[in-house]
């Protein structure tokens, strides 16, 4: 039985992949940040599907704590085949008004730790694939949530580098949303009225997301790749 990592595994997108993957047959080792009990509950359900789940809480702003992520997860499950970056924080800041404190945190959990658990990935697991979840927002300049932006550009950028450098033994894709849920404390209000900005005029799903990850689970010649899902929007006006 094959093994995933799943970071941010026990909310929202995470938590969505998770159940999917759980649902296919993988084993799932589910990364936390902080909430104990959204873990065990999500972790509860994928053990729904008869496969195996252990939690990991590691605080992404916590360099040191990261890089002793991989080598724990690891002497749990000999059979990893996938590394699901997915983790990530979300703060509306613009470039003048982000905090130090938002900058590096930032930094930490949606840079430097994806890049931390990508090379302790190929260093010792060296084989399977790993998916960076992106955003659409990456070929926009929009200043709000500038941190953030600039962050998952970067990482955009470091899953290009490393499927060319590792494509040999471990493919590196990634996944770009849209309009797929409200942020923290929005209603599903919030989707209604983005979507008459997107081309399609409609808002996508969670199933969405599990689609295209399939899709790069199982097409084993797509290496490099980033799967835009959001109706069309990164296609429009950059501004």
């Amino acid at each position: 039985m094959p093994s995933a990592i799943v970071t941010g595994g026990s909310v929202r997108l995470g938590r969505g992949m998770a159940l999917h993957l759980a649902e296919k047959g993988y084993a799932v080792a589910l990364h936390y940040g902080s909430s104990e009990q959204q873990a065990e509950e999500s972790a509860d359900e994928i053990r729904s599907y008869g496969v195996r789940c252990h939690t990991y809480a590691c605080d992404f702003t916590d360099l040191e704590a990261v890089g002793k992520f991989m080598e724990t997860v690891s002497a749990d499950f000999d059979d990893i085949e996938l590394l699901l970056n997915s983790a990530a924080n979300f703060i509306q800041e613009n470039v003048e008004n982000t905090s130090t404190k938002t900058l590096i945190d930032s930094f930490n959990i949606n840079l430097f730790t994806p890049y931390i658990l990508m090379r302790d990935y190929k260093r010792r697991i060296n084989r399977g694939m790993i998916v960076n979840i992106l955003d659409e927002r990456i070929l926009k300049t929009i200043p709000t949530f500038a941190a953030y932006s600039v962050t998952k550009v970067a990482l955009s950028h470091l899953t290009h580098l490393a499927a060319v450098e590792w494509g040999e033994t471990v493919r590196v894709n990634a996944i770009a949303p849209g309009l797929i849920l409200p942020p923290a404390g929005q209603s599903d209000d919030y989707l209604i009225r983005g979507a008459k900005q997107v081309p399609t005029k409609t808002y996508g799903t969670v199933e969405d997301i599990q689609h295209a990850l399939e899709y790069l689970i199982t097409s084993k010649f797509v290496n490099g790749e980033t799967l835009y899902v959001d109706g069309g929007t990164h296609h429009m006006s950059r501004e």
